[in-house]
């Protein structure tokens, strides 16, 4: 069993919502064709973004028997004034609950919340579980400092009490320009890479130091791309810890029950994660329909760990975490 635990869906109700508006984000028509434009790229909606029996085929032939569809993160919709996020959250969020209802051996789904308002972002979560979504899609940069993930405490305890998965992915503040970071150069690596995976990192840092993993015991939390640049830092973390604050807790301990997708990176970094995570907390992943699927696939086959830790990668994680 092969379960993709990071994927996207753009459908419908996302593209009436955004096509009504003229600022990023935003969705345009031309020439009878569709364009995502958000406040990083522009692209034509086609194959996998728009058409489900598009998206199935493709799983059929990469051997995905099952899928976890998001909210689109990163777009920018989720962090639009409270007033404006409500309505496209909620349609959105309705329509991942049909697709996940119409297909529940093929898809699982995680709603967008509108994060201007953490009220809201309680009770839409509250309303999207009890239509069968799994949890909710959270933007890393709210947890860029232990001050702005504590913003959402409140939303945490609700997640709590609902035994929510919470993933957490790269996107914005509502409080925070959408315009993106301007390189001098090499901005396809800085930006889509280095700077993104950095703010990963810092994610995960804010929230093993945070407390939440203690006093939201019910959450499972799930940090995209393997924790970013963590596996490969981590050592010199702790080393760092003990020798300036012997009493500081070493980062490599702090793991708690996070479980880690290895969407769009390769088979190195998956041995490397496999090491210091455990496969019991790595799941497949590949950021349909963004990426190569088939690349992700790749990686698993060819990732030099035992047998058993691919299987809990390709699905064993996996079915713990969804309850599959």
């Amino acid at each position: 069993m092969l379960i993709d635990t990071h994927a996207h869906y753009y459908g419908e109700a996302l593209f009436r919502r955004l096509g009504e508006r003229s600022a990023v984000p935003r969705v345009e028509s031309m020439a009878g064709e569709r364009f995502m434009v958000t406040p990083t790229s522009r692209f034509a909606l086609k194959g996998g973004f728009t058409d489900l029996g598009a998206r199935l085929d493709w799983m059929a032939a990469q051997g995905i028997d099952h899928q976890v569809i998001t909210f689109p993160g990163a777009l920018g919709p989720e962090v639009l004034p409270a007033d404006e996020a409500v309505p496209i959250t909620r349609d959105v969020n309705d329509e991942l609950a049909n697709v996940s209802a119409a297909h529940p051996a093929r898809f699982s789904a995680l709603a967008g919340l509108p994060m201007a308002n953490v009220d809201a972002c309680v009770a839409e979560l509250e309303r999207a579980m009890g239509k069968g979504l799994k949890g909710a899609i959270l933007p890393t940069n709210y947890f860029q400092s232990l001050a702005g993930q504590a913003t959402l405490d409140v939303l945490f305890a609700a997640a709590d009490r609902l035994g929510a998965l919470l993933m957490l992915h790269p996107g914005q503040r509502h409080d925070e320009s959408l315009e993106p970071r301007v390189w001098p150069d090499l901005t396809m690596h800085r930006a889509s890479t280095i700077d993104l995976h950095g703010g990963i990192t810092h994610a995960l840092l804010t929230l093993i130091h945070s407390g939440a993993l203690e006093r939201f015991p019910r959450v499972t939390w799930q940090v995209v791309n393997l924790g970013g640049h963590f596996p490969f830092v981590v050592e010199r973390m702790d080393h760092i810890a003990m020798t300036r604050d012997a009493a500081a807790p070493l980062p490599s301990t702090l793991m708690g029950g996070i479980v880690f997708d290895c969407a769009s990176l390769g088979p190195r970094a998956l041995e490397m994660a496999v090491r210091v995570f455990g496969a019991d907390k790595v799941m497949f992943g590949t950021d349909y329909p963004i990426f190569a699927t088939e690349v992700s696939v790749r990686a698993l086959r060819e990732a030099e760990i035992s047998e058993n830790a691919r299987e809990m990668v390709a699905s064993g994680t996996a079915r713990r975490v969804l309850g599959i």
